[in-house]
């Protein structure tokens, strides 16, 4: 959405708290018909940028968090710039364009990257509750040909989100978006991917999107019965790529976790069969069943905390595998 000649990229919707703007990464009708943890995790920034071309010769953003500090980054294009660290005080970056753009302009033309150097990107916290308190500056909206034509949609639990990952472009799907040279729509809610049939509907309104990845699962595994977790799954899948049967879609079963390594725990292996068979079900062109389990092969990329969220190395084992196997069906169009 663009707000005062700037782009608040990956934003549905701002939403007033006491006096102060914060984002929802889907519209708040949609939010507050979710889960509990879905209705607070759509209000975290994960895939969330600032975008905007700067017209003076600094500009200035004012952010704040609802909880401990936090890590932002400011990118030109492809090009990191600074991080900085935002706290439950006001904390302003402040952007100016580097020495070397001209430089950076040459690069990126000469390796065909798909973001402009020119094009400032402010890339917000993955996990927190961020909010704008000011902008200052003379910008510009970004160019259609300043980002990537391609969008990625990624849809899934606080793996997707971006937990343990160790910064906002560290997670697996930014990772996996970066590889790919694609613009990333983040949908990962930390506990809250529950497969409602009411964000199926969403992702399969939205025509902002070229493929998807649909990471199901281990937020019902615990909480869910298999034929509950059978009837979500099969609606979520189906009227996802029904709508979209021109778009590829990979479904993804669960990745490695804990109970993999418990001989007497099924319950993960009926869910990973669901997913894998409501695919084969469907039987369609472009609706592609992957296993977790290729996608995270080390179970050192775990957290040795929970054995569930992939460590900072786990997040890039996973982009670069998830990249291979997209790669291998986007080049078939």
């Amino acid at each position: 959405m663009f707000y005062e000649n700037v782009e608040f990229y990956n934003v549905a919707e701002i939403i007033e708290q006491e006096g102060e703007k914060c984002f929802s990464r889907i519209p708040d009708k949609l939010r507050v018909a979710l889960n509990e943890s879905a209705k607070l995790e759509a209000l975290s920034t994960a895939g969330c940028e600032i975008r905007f071309n700067l017209k003076s010769k600094t500009g200035k953003i004012v952010l704040k968090t609802e909880s401990e500090s936090h890590l932002a980054e400011v990118y030109q294009g492809m090009f990191k710039v600074a991080s900085h660290i935002i706290s439950s005080e006001p904390t302003e970056i402040s952007i100016s364009l580097p020495d070397k753009i001209e430089l950076l302009n040459k690069i990126t033309k000469e390796k065909k990257f798909p973001f402009n150097p020119y094009l400032s990107r402010v890339i917000l916290p993955y996990r927190a509750v961020t909010k704008v308190i000011d902008i200052k500056g003379k910008f510009s909206l970004p160019a259609k040909e300043q980002t990537p034509q391609t969008k990625y949609l990624a849809y899934g639990s606080s793996i997707t989100h971006g937990s343990s990952a160790s910064r906002p472009t560290g997670t697996y799907a930014m990772r996996t978006a970066q590889l790919l040279g694609v613009d990333l729509i983040n949908l990962g809610f930390g506990g809250g991917a529950h497969c409602e049939e009411q964000m199926a509907d969403y992702i399969a309104k939205r025509n902002d999107w070229d493929f998807a990845t649909l990471e199901l699962g281990i937020n019902m595994v615990g909480g869910f019965e298999t034929a509950d977790f059978k009837k979500r799954v099969e609606y979520f899948i189906r009227k996802v790529a029904t709508t979209h049967s021109d778009k590829w879609i990979f479904c993804i079963g669960l990745f490695t976790f804990y109970a993999d390594f418990d001989p007497a725990s099924t319950k993960q292996n009926e869910f990973r069969k669901i997913v894998k068979e409501t695919v084969e079900k469907l039987n369609m062109p472009k609706l592609v069943h992957l296993d977790g389990r290729d996608i995270l092969e080390n179970p050192s990329g775990l957290m040795g905390g929970d054995l569930v969220h992939p460590s900072p190395g786990g997040m890039d084992e996973m982009a670069r595998n998830l990249t291979q196997y997209i790669r291998k069906f986007l080049l078939k169009n």
